[in-house]
């Protein structure tokens, strides 16, 4: 994520404004939506949060978005969560 933000990389369909890695990874988009990528606290698994303040379309496209990384990245870990 930081590479696609230094880059300039539309990501989720928007610019990376910014990027919070304080219990895991925040990924905040141009008009405020936002993914978070953290460890589970109850399993050995990641977790991710995604959160608009635009539409539930604009939810949905950022977790396709996180959810593709963590696809394509299987040094990550367990992963198996769905929208």
């Amino acid at each position: 994520f930081q590479a696609m933000k230094r880059d300039g990389m539309v990501f989720a369909g928007q610019k990376i404004v910014d990027l919070v890695t304080v219990n895991g990874v925040r990924v905040v988009a141009d008009d405020g939506t936002w993914g978070l990528v953290r460890a589970s606290s109850n399993k050995p698994e990641l977790v991710v949060v995604v959160e608009s303040p635009v539409s539930s379309q604009r939810r949905r496209e950022m977790f396709e978005a996180v959810d593709a990384v963590l696809r394509r990245s299987p040094e990550v870990g367990a992963y198996n969560q769905t929208f």
